[in-house]
């Protein structure tokens, strides 16, 4: 029996997620362990920016409200188990295996080395949860909808659209409409509801819009639902149904908008009797903490890290940046992937700052060299070898009431989470 390292180093890197055909045959797989998703509730949530923020409120949620919740999201930042977890505990090394070789055992050796990385964590993630009798599972789409391997489940409870914009524009599209078209494939006839974050594109709606209308699925478009007003670290929370006031540290305003897309689910939950009171919301909001979305890890100077990795979620940064200065000279640590749309998100950014130390995130294979990086930089650039080195020169740099700002890719913030 291989150990769990060896298990994940024999992982196919390949990334199938447009492809249709592979989702079939994982499918079939899938029946073929008793579509293990039947044992549980679902929520699967698709989008661009914003699925790990508002998956992460939404299991806190219901966390609070005594729930035995699974959730699956990725990437990992520092362990690769943090993508399949059950009340905030990784998935144990030993489960790991067993799941794995439970699955295995139902295969030939030829479909196993068709499965991708990403699907036998897929797979992995079914199986565990239906194990551990969850009672939900909250399941983010990797990228894209309709062919990404979490579309192997059946109708989730509840389908959730956060923001959509240009990524993956190789594998999805290279227009917000086809990246919608790819997305809203989670939608199935059977779903209670979808619900859409607000600030959509209208093209970005209509077609989401169509697809309820196809699968006879009510949609919900979060931004009617509640205002939110926040004051230093206080959020109020006014709707039509409630009021709510509580603490809430997540920075952004592209949090409040997540938030409303939780408020969304709530709401519903709260008429199916799955919530009873909106003591699990308050609770969320009083104790939520994500790691790597605008975090604050040191201060005199502040520091945050954030791993916005796109155009969308790098304008999104840019103004909660803007909010946060005060007049305050701002030094950005940047790394980016080379296939990503670096170019952008340096445009957006040099709207901001005019300091920047330039390194590279810790992924071998796509990696944009920072000699590259600096050629987009009409002006001299400090370089670093590794995030670290840069936060070590930025901080050197800096006076104390300086801002530092450390972005471009969950690959390069990762080094420097729990850091202090």
């Amino acid at each position: 029996m291989l150990s769990y390292e060896e298990i994940i180093s024999g992982f196919s890197q390949k990334m199938l997620a447009g492809d249709h055909n592979h989702v079939v045959f994982l499918r079939n797989i899938k029946k073929r362990l008793g579509s293990p998703e039947q044992a549980f509730k679902t929520i699967h949530i698709a989008g661009t920016n914003g699925k790990g923020s508002t998956g992460m409120m939404i299991k806190g949620v219901l966390e609070h409200a005594g729930y035995k919740v699974g959730y699956f999201n990725s990437p990992a930042l520092i362990d690769d188990r943090e993508q399949i977890s059950i009340n905030n505990i990784l998935i144990s090394r030993n489960d790991f295996v067993a799941t794995y070789y439970e699955i295995l055992n139902k295969l030939s050796p030829d479909e196993s080395a068709k499965i991708s990385v990403f699907e036998w964590w897929t797979l992995i993630m079914l199986v565990y949860f239906a194990n551990k009798k969850v009672d939900w599972a909250v399941i983010e789409c990797g990228l894209g909808g309709t062919d990404d391997a979490t579309n192997i489940i059946n109708a989730p409870e509840y389908a959730i659209f956060t923001h959509i914009a240009l990524d993956h524009i190789h594998i999805l599209g290279d227009t917000v409409e086809k990246i919608a078209k790819a997305k809203s494939g989670i939608i199935k006839y059977g779903t209670k509801a979808t619900i859409i974050a607000p600030l959509q594109q209208k093209a970005v709606v209509n077609i989401i819009k169509e697809k309820c209308s196809q699968a006879q699925v009510p949609l919900i478009l979060s931004d009617e639902i509640a205002k939110i007003k926040v004051h230093n670290s206080k959020i109020n929370i006014i709707s039509t149904d409630f009021t709510l006031e509580s603490s809430f540290s997540l920075l952004g305003e592209y949090q409040r908008e997540n938030l409303k897309t939780v408020i969304a689910l709530v709401k519903q939950l709260m008429r199916e009797k799955v919530l009873i009171s909106l003591m699990p919301l308050k609770q969320m909001l009083e104790t939520i903490k994500i790691p790597a979305r605008c975090e604050k890890i040191a201060s005199l100077p502040d520091v945050l890290i954030d791993g916005a990795h796109n155009p969308d979620a790098a304008y999104n940064l840019a103004q909660t940046i803007i909010s946060l200065r005060h007049g305050r000279r701002v030094i950005m640590i940047l790394g980016f992937l080379k296939d990503k749309n670096y170019q952008k998100m340096i445009q957006i950014y040099q709207e901001i700052s005019h300091d920047f130390i330039l390194t590279e995130p810790d992924n071998l294979q796509r990696k944009l060299p920072v000699a590259i990086l600096a050629q987009n930089f009409k002006n001299h650039v400090m370089q670093a070898v590794n995030v670290r080195s840069a936060l070590k020169i930025a901080r050197q740099n800096a006076k104390p009431d300086d801002l530092i700002v450390v972005t471009g890719s969950f690959y390069l913030v990762k080094d420097l989470i729990n850091d202090d």
